[in-house]
């Protein structure tokens, strides 16, 4: 079932606040909503490696998946026990993402995201990981979505609403 994940504020360079804001009124969603979509987006493309570091992350402080579930969902992460086991993570999917000095960006607020229920726990395990605030980490998927997908699948219709003209 999908819940509530709480996120007061996300970052964004002025240039992606152009574009999602312009986005946003040519298709009629709100900033909410993308973000959403795009935070959707992110773990559902990386979910292979986020259910990996979840499983990991589980076995390393010896809890079942029912049990890590319960307490990701309750607790977050806070609620976890110390680990038994050491654990090696590879690779982040996100490392490549940086951020531009936070006084250069634009600060956008929110209330909170709706998420399915493994997409808040892999959320919560994905920010844990990276070693980043959530804040920060969801302000760099943004940046990476708005990076890969700006050219081909937003600005064509950013253009096809300026003009009659589409082909």
């Amino acid at each position: 079932m999908a819940q509530q994940f709480a996120l007061g504020y996300y970052y964004v360079s002025p240039e992606d606040d152009e574009r999602m804001t312009t986005f946003g009124e040519v298709s009629g969603d709100s900033l909410n909503t993308l973000v959403t979509q795009y935070i959707r987006g992110w773990i559902g493309r990386k979910r292979d490696y986020y259910l990996n570091l979840a499983k990991l992350d589980a076995q390393a402080r010896e809890l079942t998946s029912e049990q890590w579930v319960d307490i990701m969902l309750g607790e977050g992460t806070k609620g976890l026990p110390p680990y038994k086991h050491q654990i090696t993570v590879e690779g982040n999917p996100l490392r490549d993402v940086a951020l531009i000095p936070v006084e250069e960006m634009v600060k956008r607020q929110l209330n909170y995201v709706v998420l399915a229920e493994q997409n808040i726990c892999l959320l919560r395990i994905a920010v844990l990981y990276d070693g980043d605030s959530t804040v920060r980490y969801v302000s760099r998927v943004i940046k990476e979505h708005l990076q890969r997908n700006w050219e081909t699948l937003y600005l064509p219709q950013v253009q096809a609403n300026q003009t009659k003209v589409w082909f």
